[in-house]
């Protein structure tokens, strides 16, 4: 309770600094000379900013406070963040400080705290302030390499003890890119759009004795990320009154131009800002709101003139997706669920809030064959498969993406059975997909390479997998899965250990089949 007192009152005191501040992203702090940052890009990189802290004799007073030593709950979050964000939405900019608290829930003492920088994939977009450790904000020594923050500890963070640090940064966003590039512009800005989607610092997962950090790839994704609890509050100046924020979670509008969101749980914490999106809302049958954030361009004018609504369209499937897969699969935890109409291509998943590219909202012609059910559905699956059963997206990026791609079959075997031939056809036989679907990302030379093993050939193993197996059989694994892998980061050996020998014996055909390791 101490610690959080003290979080809330350094934060209360940041607010009130800051508050006076018309142009917040104006705002930083004289930057330190000996700070030198190298962003990274999108190649792997050697290039390294590091700063170091001198060595100085100790004066004779008291120890500073450097851990919280008392039991962690082990059933909670191991990483807590509370973030003061100010945006600057006309200059597509922002500071930010962000104290995070973390346990160690390892069975080893760690003398180093790595943390993911994703932002700094962007040259100049991630430009670190300070960062500062424990009760007494000792500034403390570090060094980002490409996506890699290395913090140095004081001392070692011995297991079941809990520290905090403090980061401030600051953030320039860029325009959403072309070609390859475009598939991020989930961190991006069009001209009516600032999407902010892996945008604040992670403490990487600590898993069999090391940090997790992947190496960048345009193909697929390479986050590995711990469930967290996210307070943030998010002060925006440079818009009109007619901005708003998508983001998950429980949202309160503090004031005209600060929003406060709260996820428990959650693998990231995303947000869109626009002038322009025009919102509608839906309670599914579970009870769970549903949002939809969407610009004018969804009202799509066909050959005959008449008006279609991509939006509603959006907003009922989403809608009926979260309440089947919340009994197919296990509750959705959250009690909101929001769907951004993204000006970039195709789509993209994070807790709570998911991205659905304008081309498949511009594109509706009012039938369900269309991507934009398919991938709305896609999306909205993903918070089974990435958000509530967490994986290493670049080393076993099936186990989120074939369950996400086999989900959409799934929905449309319930709603639309005329159907299921058209799926298996468009969306899979079309591309004669070939390869192994427990590749790693590293492993291809082209998204649609990627895409035809993992996601199509992904799902033609998951329905070869329940004609084995059976539906009854098949489907209790899978909520199994999500039961067991709950806040975790899994890897295959989980899902496969669901399965009883006899099981195993009945699939081994169908595991050689697509698995380059069947074991």
């Amino acid at each position: 309770m101490r610690d959080m007192m003290i979080r809330y009152a350094l934060l209360l005191l940041w607010l009130i600094l800051t508050a006076c501040d018309s142009n917040a992203a104006d705002a930083l702090p004289p930057t330190a000379t000996s700070i030198r940052v190298v962003p990274s890009t999108l190649v792997p990189t050697i290039d390294r900013h590091i700063q170091e802290i001198p060595s100085v004799e100790p004066e004779a007073t008291a120890t500073p406070v450097l851990s919280d030593c008392l039991p962690v709950d082990a059933q909670s979050a191991s990483q807590q963040h509370t973030v003061v964000a100010n945006v600057n939405y006309s200059e597509r900019a922002l500071v930010a400080r962000q104290n995070i608290r973390y346990a160690n829930l390892a069975n080893e003492s760690l003398p180093e705290i790595i943390l993911n920088v994703e932002a700094n994939q962007w040259p100049g977009a991630f430009t670190i302030e300070s960062v500062r450790f424990g009760r007494d904000s000792l500034e403390v020594a570090y060094e980002l390499t490409g996506r890699r923050l290395t913090v140095e500890l004081p001392q070692p963070l011995e297991p079941e003890c809990a520290l905090t640090l403090d980061l401030a940064f600051q953030l320039n966003v860029p325009v959403v890119g072309q070609g390859m590039n475009a598939f991020k512009g989930f961190f991006g800005h069009s001209e009516r759009q600032l999407n902010l989607g892996n945008w604040l610092p992670v403490v990487a997962p600590h898993m069999n004795g090391r940090w997790i950090t992947e190496e960048a790839s345009l193909i697929g994704e390479q986050t590995v990320m711990d469930a967290a609890d996210w307070d943030v509050t998010v002060n925006v100046s440079g818009a009109s009154d007619a901005l708003q924020i998508a983001g998950p979670g429980e949202v309160t509008h503090v004031s005209p131009r600060t929003w406060q969101f709260v996820l428990p749980s959650s693998r990231d914490f995303t947000l869109s800002l626009s002038e322009e999106f025009q919102v509608i809302s839906q309670q599914a049958t579970n009870g769970v709101q549903v949002d939809v954030y969407a610009f004018a361009d969804a009202q799509v004018t066909t050959d005959s003139g008449s008006i279609i609504d991509s939006a509603d369209y959006a907003l009922k499937t989403a809608s009926t997706a979260v309440a089947m897969f919340s009994d197919l699969y296990g509750a959705y935890p959250y009690s909101r669920m929001v769907v951004v109409q993204g000006d970039f291509p195709d789509g993209m998943e994070f807790t709570g809030l998911v991205f659905v590219s304008g081309d498949w909202f511009r594109r509706f012609v009012g039938s369900p064959a269309s991507y934009l059910m398919l991938i709305t559905v896609h999306e909205v699956a993903h918070q089974w498969w990435y958000a509530h059963v967490g994986n290493d997206q670049a080393q076993y990026p099936w186990l989120d993406e074939a369950l996400a791609t086999y989900s959409e079959y799934v929905f449309i075997e319930e709603y639309y059975p005329e159907l299921r031939d058209w799926w298996w056809d468009f969306r899979v036989n079309n591309y004669t997909p070939q390869g192994f679907v427990d590749s790693n990302v590293y492993e291809f030379a082209s998204i649609r390479d990627y895409i035809n093993a993992i996601y199509l050939l992904g799902a033609r193993m998951m329905n070869d997998l329940r004609d084995d197996l059976g539906t009854d059989a098949f489907f209790d694994i899978l909520r199994r899965y999500a039961e067991t892998g709950a806040g975790k980061i899994v890897t295959p050996d989980l899902f496969w250990s669901l399965l009883t020998p006899e099981q195993l014996e009945a699939t081994l055909a169908t595991r050689q089949k697509y698995l380059r390791v069947p074991g």
